[in-house]
């Protein structure tokens, strides 16, 4: 993908006129979705609309979440659209229990959605799936069958596992959305948690989330300048530790810099 995504929103794989006016809003991602959102009576012709919709298209950070890959309308969901990769940056793969699953799949980028207690159990052998380039919760699902909550507290644990073996594989994560649209403070709230936590972007529901979203997790200005400047200073130095501005600086401090910098599409490696 062309940048980690911050503010990927949800928008119904039956709707494909939605894609163009989706960016347009601001996006900087959409999870096309296959699943919940196209009837059981829709699923085959949605799919069909979409591999014509791509022959004559091209999008960047586009996200397909096909049907479940356990069943047969999600495999033929890759297969139909495995060809698009050019326009289709990730698979997003539902209800993902076990990494054999994700072996069996063609060459393709999978973002795992963890939604059930036995992903999270199994989280370890799927984030080191090589075709995996990113985890996403799913907090409904995994909620519910839980009994829990949505609650921040209820799926801490799940996040901060989500976390941990992101940052251990090197891959992007997605926090779950936030479901209630009206209560914009709270949606600030719980972004700055995940942000503060580790995540990398935190998926949305509705165009008025995008905006709050992208500046929860968006490095500001000042921010990105200090980065650069540390993995400057770094670099230039022949010492593990330097001292910079005041403050210790070492290799894992120069790592979050460099991530701060990809947050924005801007190569830490190449750097004015």
């Amino acid at each position: 993908m062309n940048k980690f995504p911050i503010s990927p929103i949800f928008i119904p794989g039956n709707k494909l006129e939605w894609i163009a006016k989706t960016f347009e809003k601001g996006a900087d991602s959409i999870i096309l979705d296959l699943e919940d959102s196209v009837p059981e009576s829709e699923k085959l012709e949605a799919r069909e609309n979409l591999s014509n919709h791509l022959n004559d298209n091209h999008y960047e950070n586009l996200i397909v979440r096909v049907n479940p890959v356990n069943e047969k309308t999600g495999q033929e969901d890759i297969e139909s659209l495995a060809k698009y990769h050019k326009s289709i940056s990730a698979f997003m793969l539902p209800k993902i229990e076990t990494s054999s699953l994700i072996a069996n799949l063609p060459s393709i980028n999978v973002i795992a959605l963890l939604e059930t207690p036995i992903s999270i159990k199994n989280i370890s052998d799927i984030a080191a799936e090589e075709k995996v380039v990113g985890l996403a919760l799913g907090g409904a699902d995994l909620s519910a069958s839980l009994g829990s909550t949505m609650d921040w507290d209820a799926l801490l644990y799940s996040r901060s596992k989500i976390v941990q073996e992101a940052a251990i594989n090197n891959l992007f994560t997605i926090d779950s959305p936030f479901m209630e649209i009206s209560e914009l403070l709270a949606l600030e709230e719980e972004s700055t948690r995940s942000k503060n936590l580790g995540f990398n972007g935190k998926a949305a529901i509705h165009p008025s989330q995008i905006e709050i979203i992208k500046n929860s997790f968006l490095p500001s200005q000042d921010e990105l300048d200090e980065a650069k400047e540390i993995i400057k200073a770094f670099n230039e130095s022949s010492s593990a530790v330097i001292a910079f501005k005041g403050r210790m600086i070492d290799l894992p401090i120069v790592l979050s810099m460099e991530k701060r910098l990809r947050l924005v599409g801007i190569d830490p490696k190449n750097i004015d």
